[in-house]
């Protein structure tokens, strides 16, 4: 009954057809059948990782009738399984997941007395899991929410404060915090350079753009690196020539960031040839997926072989940004190809991944 519910995510369009087309809407129906069914039955997986993986991929399919497990999973063991249900949940229309993200980030009690190390280390996941569940209600803001942050500004826990100032920044509500942010850009200590232009990035100001395109070229690689993931998240078409510029970099995280910023750039007709050269040159697998993940998404027409090859890399990091290529490539072979590694990748939350994008491929222009 689920799985039939489930299932009108990716149902194809009965518009009579040729029989040969009728095939392919079929193969198609079925791989998305076998991608819920997939994803319905690693919802309890022993690995809270993919747990969560799961819950998030239901919100990021869309389908309602992946209700019931979330709200199951919202009750997870686990507090990121609860964090990604909760965020679904919201995306799926339900008050359910801003009053679970809220519950969890009020659950601060300090354990009392000497702590054991494995208690010191729940404690500590704990407040990393209410550090995030911040950042994740500034995208659900309401009175309620704002009244939650005014509090957790003076939590015990400098994370959770830092979290707090991060998310009212993010829903436009304190200039104090931005400030405080923009001058530590500046000390003399990379390492608070580099955590103010995260915390910069992450609280998503357009205000400080000009300061995260200089922190592109300081000299530490860690505050470079930082400056470029932010740009690149901004997704802004006139950071181009920033990008380009930081392909040159020494360090190859930046030079993998500046890729990524990039690949995600469409409407300038200068980027193009420079992703065509990055994913040409097979020396450098990290920045040639990138940039033919970037070549699909403005609709070229790329080899996908690097990406098929690279399905047989040892680390998860090399077939994800391989499943990227894929989600992003139209035609069939790149769904033959995502549900081959749902079916016998190693890593369970690799199979995860490739059913959730199998999934919405399938329901994007009926699979593309």
């Amino acid at each position: 009954m689920l799985l039939a519910a489930l299932a009108a995510a990716v149902e194809i369009s009965t518009v009579v057809a040729p029989a040969p087309l009728t095939a392919v809407a079929a193969e198609r129906s079925g791989l998305g059948r076998q991608a819920l069914r997939f994803l319905a039955g690693r919802a309890g997986d022993p690995d809270p990782d993919v747990r969560a993986a799961v819950a998030a991929a239901w919100g990021e399919i869309g389908n309602r009738a992946a209700l019931p497990m979330l709200k199951k999973s919202v009750k997870d063991r686990n507090d990121y399984v609860r964090v990604e249900a909760a965020v679904s949940l919201h995306r799926l229309g339900q008050e359910q997941g801003r009053q679970a993200l809220m519950t969890l980030v009020r659950s601060s009690a300090v354990p009392e007395g000497k702590l054991s190390a494995a208690q010191e280390m729940r404690f500590m996941a704990r407040t990393k899991a209410r550090a995030a569940a911040l950042i994740r209600l500034s995208e659900m803001g309401n009175e309620d929410v704002v009244a939650l942050m005014e509090s957790t500004l003076s939590d015990p826990s400098g994370a959770v404060r830092d979290a707090t100032a991060v998310a009212l920044c993010r829903l436009g509500l304190d200039e104090e915090f931005s400030k405080q942010f923009l001058e530590a850009a500046q000390d003399k200590d990379d390492s608070v350079r580099a955590a103010a232009i995260k915390a910069l990035g992450d609280a998503g100001l357009a205000s400080a753009r000009p300061a995260l395109i200089a922190a592109a070229g300081d000299p530490s690689a860690a505050v470079r690196a930082e400056a470029v993931a932010a740009l690149a998240a901004a997704v802004d078409q006139t950071l181009a020539p920033v990008f380009v510029e930081r392909l040159k970099d020494e360090n190859p995280r930046v030079r993998y960031l500046a890729a990524g910023g990039l690949s995600r750039i469409s409407e300038d007709s200068a980027v193009a040839p420079v992703l065509r050269r990055l994913a040409a040159d097979e020396k450098t697998p990290d920045l040639a997926l990138k940039a033919l993940a970037g070549l699909a998404g403005r609709g070229e027409k790329i080899d996908i072989s690097l990406a098929e090859r690279s399905l047989s890399a040892n680390d998860i990091d090399g077939r994800m940004l391989a499943l990227e290529v894929l989600f992003a490539a139209p035609g069939d072979e790149s769904l033959r190809l995502l549900a081959r590694v749902m079916d016998e990748d190693a890593s369970v939350r690799v199979r995860v991944a490739a059913a959730s994008m199998l999934v919405r491929r399938l329901q994007s222009q009926g699979g593309r």
